[in-house]
């Protein structure tokens, strides 16, 4: 799988419409010379940015990362310890998200612990059913659990940050 979405973005850099258009250009070629130096491009860019080798780091687009965010000036340091605090977080339940997650801030790589049925039922018995955004009442599978401090802001996934919301307003407010 990372073979051929390396080998993707390769070929798109290389002005190939597909995967398959490059390798059949390619395919007398006397040896990879020039996609084992992109290989090679990509792990040292990966080394530089994280590092810190960790397991979680096997599966990841480092390919689409290193493409997207090559030239960047990153400050690796900086990366390190945001990595580390992110690893130890509860809440996040994709750890090998995090790289992406730090590089570009969407919250949908680390897939955030979700509330319990207990923990919205909870939620949903305090606020007697209403939805505290536009104060019209649901039945429990008209809501959705969200944080009432998000996440990013330090937010945890429990009971006491658990409000339900409307699926209308849930979604006007994550953006969706």
């Amino acid at each position: 799988e990372y073979l051929e979405t390396a080998i993707g973005w390769h070929a798109e850099a290389c002005g190939e419409a597909s995967i398959e258009q490059y390798m059949a250009k390619r395919q007398h070629d006397e040896d990879a010379g020039e996609l084992w130096h992109h290989f090679q491009g990509v792990i040292a860019w990966v080394k530089a940015t994280f590092p810190k080798h960790r397991k979680e780091m096997k599966g990841v687009d480092w390919g689409g990362l290193r493409h997207r965010f090559g030239g960047k000036g990153l400050n690796p340091a900086k990366l390190e310890k945001e990595v580390a605090v992110l690893m130890g977080d509860d809440d996040v339940s994709k750890k090998s998200g995090i790289y992406a997650y730090v590089l570009d801030g969407d919250e949908r790589h680390l897939n955030i612990r979700a509330y319990t049925a207990n923990m919205k039922r909870e939620a949903y018995e305090r606020q007697k059913g209403a939805c505290p955004k536009c104060r019209k009442k649901f039945e429990l599978d008209g809501m959705e659990g969200d944080h009432i401090t998000p996440w990013h802001e330090g937010g945890k996934t429990d009971a006491k940050n658990c409000q339900m919301l409307c699926k209308d307003c849930n979604r006007r407010k994550s953006g969706k």
